[in-house]
Parts: C-alpha cells; structure tokens; sequence
C-alpha cells in the first residue's frame, strides 16, 4: 500500500506532461487553469481504474457464463421451459465478456506505458516535459525503434478509446444488462469519460510529433538553402574573378620606355 501513493503521484505528472507541453507551447507562459488541471489528474487516475474495474466486472460475467453453462448442460425434464430466457441471454453475456476483456487489455498495456514512462524518467533524472521532448525527438531525428515505439504508444492510447466505446455500444444493445452484472454500471460511466479523454490525449501527443517533424523539416530545409545560396555565390565569385582577370589580359601593355627619335 506505501508504494501505491508515489506510483499515483507519478501518473499524474506524467499525464499532466503529456497534456500540458503541446499547450504550454501556444499559451504565451500562461499555462493551464485549475480546472483543466484537476481534468487531467482524474483522467490519470481513470487508466488505472478502468483496468481494475473491467478485470472485476469481466470475473463477474464469466462467473454468469459458466452458470449457464452449467444450466445448459441439466437434462430437459429438469429445466423444463424456465430456462428459455438464461438461454437466450448467454450470447449477449458472452458479447459483453470479449467487449469487457478487450478493455482490460488495452487498459492494462496503457498502464504500462505510465510504468516504462516513469522508469525512464527516474532513471535519467528527467522531468515529465523533458522526457515528452526527448521522446518525440528521438522518434523524429532517429526514427527506426523509437518512432515505431511511439507510433505503439499512441496506438495504444486510441485502441483503449475504441475498447472503451465499443463496451458502450454492445452494452446499449442488451437492456438492462447493467443492472445484472455487478459492477458494470460504474465501469459504464468510467468508460463514458475515457473514450474522450484518450482520444484527447492522442491527438495532442500527435500535435506534438507533428510540430517535431515540422522543426525537422524546417532545419533541413534551411541546410538545403544556405548550401544553394553558398554554391550560388561561389558561381559567382569565380564569374567575377573570371571577368577581372579578362580585362586585365584585355589592356594594352604598358610602355615604360619610348623609343625617342
């Protein structure tokens, strides 16, 4: 339990790193408010959340499942017709189960984005924002492993956005499944927030590797151009020596001593 705090701690940073960098970039030193601030810190949280939630509600509905299955499986003249509707109901559980695993998973593999993240971070000393930095540097002047890790780590930030409103959807098409299944309906809420918020966060992360590429770019292009201006006044000089040395062949020689009559 000692060392949950720290761990939440450092979720949080991150999260606000992450969130915060691309803006602290346009605000003019203004920074965030207090509101989107405390947006941030429960959005952090809500990751974490999500993975234990889901791994509960998803223990519940297999626990469903394998009643029905074991009703399913009683001799006819023991169920009678009173099963009809558990029958009927195992294909929406089953559904709903893949729709609750598919969460957890890429919850899980979201939360262990935080943990690398905050490894790294303490292993050099950095701060969240220098971290964030030297990432997308690193992915865009060195591509190879590095882009294709962050490529990953925003992947996964938008696979957990779809897992979250995929489990919105399959749960509208079973009524009053909520209600059935123990906790489901805190991780319907919670799902109702992550979608948005990891959509948000993916699309600032991809701001800020756009503005690395541009930067890039531009440095590039800079290099191009000075080495076109260099080459041109090179030409340049050696037309003008050229000429020079053209019209000094060009001049009569100069006489020192005339012949005098």
């Amino acid at each position: 339990m000692n060392n949950t705090q720290p761990d939440w701690k450092w979720r949080i940073v991150l999260a606000l790193a992450i969130c915060t960098y691309p803006l602290a970039a346009h605000a003019g030193g203004g920074g965030v408010g207090a509101t989107e601030v405390t947006q941030i810190m429960n959005h952090a949280e809500l990751v974490a959340s999500v993975a234990k939630q889901a791994q509960m509600v998803e223990q519940n509905i297999e626990a469903q499942i394998v009643r029905l299955q074991n009703l399913a499986q009683m001799s006819p003249q023991v169920l009678s017709g009173a099963t009809t509707p558990y029958r009927a109901q195992m294909g929406s559980l089953q559904s709903l189960y893949t729709s609750v695993s598919g969460l957890r998973q890429a919850a899980e593999q979201t939360n262990d984005l935080f943990s690398r993240s905050m490894s790294e971070m303490s292993n050099t000393g950095m701060t969240p924002s220098q971290w964030l930095s030297a990432y997308s540097k690193l992915a865009t002047t060195r591509g190879g492993y590095y882009r294709q890790q962050l490529d990953s780590d925003m992947n996964s930030l938008s696979i957990l956005a779809q897992r979250a409103q995929n489990l919105q959807q399959v749960q509208s098409l079973i009524p009053g499944i909520s209600g059935n299944v123990q906790g489901l309906q805190l991780l319907n809420q919670q799902t109702g927030l992550l979608a948005g918020e990891m959509l948000d966060m993916h699309a600032l992360m991809q701001r800020q590797l756009t503005q690395r590429m541009q930067e890039r770019e531009a440095v590039a292009q800079g290099q191009v151009n000075a080495a076109r201006l260099a080459a041109a006044r090179q030409v340049e000089a050696r037309l003008l020596n050229e000429l020079e040395v053209k019209d000094i062949n060009s001049e009569p020689p100069f006489e020192l001593l005339k012949s005098r009559n």
